[in-house]
């Protein structure tokens, strides 16, 4: 079985530190497209690139302050399409739907349909109540089970987050599983500890069973992080954790090289365990390589881009 491997990459910021200076500056949308050239250059054999959507208040408690805007998911997605006429791999926007009804949101879908992106992710509440002064106004749930029932002609491969560690998961995606008429792809949340995810996937394989559902039309793509920085307090908040259950592996490594070869290593190890674990489990399990971080300060190419390129390439090589 060929391995599938996803990498992240999200629409750019609208303003971010640019040139020898770093002072704030507009920022193009077409930005991202010198990224997505830097991954194709490396003649990766990725089954496509995935462009994340964050719930702007879930940023903020995560910065600790209002996060900058990025260009619109959507947008960019038909931005890259426009433009990598050559390019055979999914694009795949993901998009924070709880804040409109799914009438509402129906022309954006239907224009994604039309330019020939028939994948994306629904992505749903990060807190059980909205924060002062939002309302929720769809979930995950209505949003797939309206985009299947409703608009059955734009063709469209339903998907969703996923979030191993969070309790009562697995009822969620049997949910999300149901609403999308019985085949759900999962981008699923980085990993810095397999063994949480095997056990997961024990849960999620039992109330499948229960459930009378074949597991089988479930695509669940682990996620892979790469850990370029000094300090993991920012990969932890991003996790909703005091610290990483991978410290340990990063405290005595000085140099951001020496740091992206270890998160290199160490998911390569996990990938393998959760295939496998998968395999017994009949999961049909891919990854979702995250670089995390991929523009430096100026507004150059970051490291973790590259260290993204050589754990994509591994795990073409390593994983079957």
């Amino acid at each position: 079985m060929v391995c599938r491997v996803f990498i992240e990459n999200p629409s750019p910021f609208k303003r971010a530190p640019r040139g020898d200076g770093a002072a704030p500056a507009d920022v193009r949308i077409a930005e991202g497209l010198v990224t997505v050239r830097c991954y194709r250059s490396a003649g990766l054999p990725i089954a496509g690139l995935h462009h994340s959507d964050l719930d702007r208040f879930e940023a903020r408690q995560i910065r600790g302050e209002a996060p900058p805007d990025r260009h619109d998911s959507f947008e960019y997605a038909l931005m890259l399409k426009d433009h990598l006429g050559d390019y055979r791999g999914l694009l795949i926007p993901h998009r924070v739907t709880i804040y409109q009804t799914p009438p509402d949101q129906q022309p954006l879908f239907s224009r994604l349909a039309q330019a020939g992106i028939k994948n994306v992710v629904l992505v749903g509440r990060p807190f059980s109540l909205p924060p002062a002064g939002t309302v929720y106004q769809s979930t995950v749930e209505e949003g797939l089970a309206y985009l299947r029932n409703q608009n059955p002609t734009l063709g469209l491969n339903l998907g969703a987050i996923g979030i191993h560690s969070r309790l009562g998961e697995a009822d969620r995606i049997v949910r999300k599983f149901e609403a999308a008429g019985g085949r759900l792809r999962v981008m699923g949340q980085f990993l810095d500890d397999v063994s949480a995810m095997t056990s997961f996937m024990d849960q999620l394989a039992q109330e499948f069973e229960t459930k009378g559902l074949d597991l089988g039309r479930l695509e669940w793509n682990v996620g892979l992080a790469i850990f370029a920085l000094t300090s993991r307090a920012f990969y932890a908040k991003l996790l909703r954790k005091e610290t990483l259950a991978c410290e340990a592996r990063f405290a005595d490594l000085r140099s951001m090289d020496e740091r992206i070869a270890a998160s290199v290593d160490m998911n390569v190890e996990f990938a393998q365990r959760a295939r496998e674990h998968g395999v017994r489990r009949g999961i049909d399990i891919g990854f979702s390589v995250q670089p995390l971080i991929e523009r430096g300060p100026g507004g150059t190419i970051h490291p973790a881009v590259y260290g993204a390129i050589e754990l994509a390439g591994r795990l073409g090589r390593a994983i079957t």
